[in-house]
């Protein structure tokens, strides 16, 4: 083989980008009269499962997204029960990110902390979803 013929090779060499799907989309939710929250998003072609990250009443700093959810569709419910104490006027801020895994685990808390917690890489987060409890 000449250096030509390698250098002819690595011109045409692809690229195949590996890493994670995009961004979820449309995310809308919405607090129901039973305390629960939904959200609905566009699915993202590739995308396994999703995460969903969410903080404590009024904080705001993606960084206090402290709490996590997990669907394998493009929509979530969290129980009422299991949303951070929110008086009238409150505000909760969430976020989706999707993965080409599926979580691995008994509940859905504990296939959450496989993918945040392993070796995957999930997108973007998608932009904030803020719902005001009425």
């Amino acid at each position: 083989m000449k250096l030509s013929d390698v250098r002819l090779l690595i011109i045409n060499f692809q690229w195949k980008k590996l890493s994670h799907p995009n961004a979820p989309q449309s995310v809308a939710g919405v607090i129901n009269s039973d305390g629960s929250i939904k959200l609905d998003w566009d699915a993202v072609s590739e995308a396994q499962s999703y995460l969903i990250h969410y903080s404590g009443a009024n904080q705001s700093d993606p960084k206090d997204a402290k709490f996590m959810g997990y669907s394998e569709t493009n929509s979530w419910t969290l129980a009422a029960k299991d949303v951070p104490t929110l008086d009238t006027g409150d505000k909760i801020y969430l976020y989706v990110q999707s993965y080409r895994e599926k979580g691995v685990g008994a509940d859905d808390v504990a296939k959450a902390q496989y993918l945040h917690d392993g070796p995957f890489t999930g997108s973007a987060w998608s932009t904030v979803v803020t719902l005001t409890k009425e």
